[in-house]
């Protein structure tokens, strides 16, 4: 794998750096990827911001509006639309609201193969125009050392599909977690200090990668079904690494067995045709 810098990642999250800053708030972003053996599918980012997440973005969940605007320069690559459920938002975004004053957004954009994916994930994504224009929050990155200012959505992303048979292709999963460079102060772990423990006790992160043949080998914090998921905190920056060999799927395995059943009763048949003949004209 060829080095570079890592710069940051999820770039949806980062709306939230701001926002988590005062004490109390709490917030939770997922990044979903699903893929089909082909290699089509979708990447899904929701966000969950609670009541003083959004005040201290100068935000409410009274108004939805406001903040799909305040997020959608996230999605300047296009082609993002509402994941469904709830209020359509700027045609970007489905938007929920609960009573303790949290609000929900979810955006989807559709791939049809892996280089689509990877340009969607690759893309930087631009961090300061969420703060808004007027508010006074732009100084509040001051106390975010290394912060970077544009970020893809996962950093040293790389995904190869095999063409294995059946619904197992095969699959090779790399990617880094996390915001900003390893070495630098936004991958410190447990040792943050300052508002960047601030974030790292309030914001989640969460991973979530559901690929064609089942979770494969992998060093997620949970794998079932064909799901790998990663979650963790901010100042994490771990590798993300799955990989699975390609092979026959049960579907395929089972036809198999069904076709040679199929030709083992033909020659039985065929079998007692011929010596039914042969009775037949003995007898004759």
């Amino acid at each position: 794998m060829r080095p570079r810098a890592l710069r940051a990642a999820l770039g949806a999250v980062v709306a939230l750096l701001v926002a988590l800053l005062a004490s109390g708030c709490a917030a939770r972003m997922q990044m979903t990827v699903e893929m089909d053996r082909d290699g089509r599918g979708t990447v899904t980012l929701t966000l969950r911001m609670d009541q003083s997440s959004l005040q201290t973005l100068a935000l409410s969940a009274d108004d939805p509006e406001a903040v799909g605007a305040r997020l959608e320069p996230l999605l300047d690559d296009g082609g993002w639309f509402p994941a469904g459920g709830g209020e359509s938002v700027r045609n970007t975004f489905s938007v929920s609201t609960s009573d303790d004053g949290s609000l929900t957004l979810s955006s989807v954009k559709r791939f049809d193969n892996v280089d689509q994916l990877t340009r969607i994930v690759d893309h930087p994504r631009n961090l300061r125009a969420l703060t808004g224009e007027g508010l006074g929050l732009e100084s509040i990155f001051l106390g975010l050392p290394d912060l970077p200012q544009q970020t893809p959505l996962l950093n040293e992303f790389s995904f190869t599909l095999g063409d294995g048979t059946g619904d197992n292709p095969g699959f090779n999963l790399f990617a880094r977690g996390g915001i900003g460079d390893i070495g630098e102060q936004t991958c410190q772990g447990n040792r943050a200090q300052g508002f960047s423990r601030t974030l790292r006790d309030a914001l989640e992160i969460e991973y979530r990668f559901r690929l064609p043949g089942g979770p494969g080998a992998t060093n997620a914090t949970e794998s079932s079904a064909s799901d790998n998921v990663w979650r963790i905190r901010y100042e994490d920056c771990p590798a993300l690494q799955a990989e699975s060999g390609g092979g026959s799927s049960s579907t395929l395995v089972n036809g198999i067995i069904l076709g040679a059943l199929s030709a083992f009763l033909i020659m039985v048949f065929l079998v007692r045709g011929i010596r039914r003949r042969r009775n037949r004209r003995s007898e004759t």
